[in-house]
């Protein structure tokens, strides 16, 4: 049997600047250059929108919300995967809830 795969905490992780995307997922340039910016709510929503194995960084990444969706998956059981890939990327999914609350205030 493998052993267990210890994954790190989210305080062990800083918010970085990454480069933006649009709306539509698309580059954002200005005068030339690539936008960098504040990027952990644009990581959350890449994470939600693919399904497993899209990532070749990481394979295991992706919310497969589109298959739950539209299968009899229940709520706790959404919200448990939606934990586990927060996790796996090193976010805290209740600060990610509290944050998005917020934007739609």
């Amino acid at each position: 049997m493998p052993p267990e795969v210890q994954l790190p905490e989210p305080e062990q992780y800083k918010t970085m600047a990454d480069i933006l995307l649009d709306a539509e997922n698309d580059l954002i340039i200005e005068n030339g250059d690539l936008v960098l910016g504040e990027s952990e709510m644009q990581e959350v929503g890449l994470i939600l929108q693919t399904v497993q194995g899209e990532w070749k960084e990481s394979p295991i990444t992706g919310a497969n919300l589109v298959r739950e969706i539209r299968g009899e998956i229940s709520g706790l059981r959404k919200e448990r995967n939606l934990r586990v890939q927060m996790k796996l990327d090193g976010k805290d999914y209740d600060q990610i809830k509290r944050n998005i609350k917020e934007q739609l205030k």
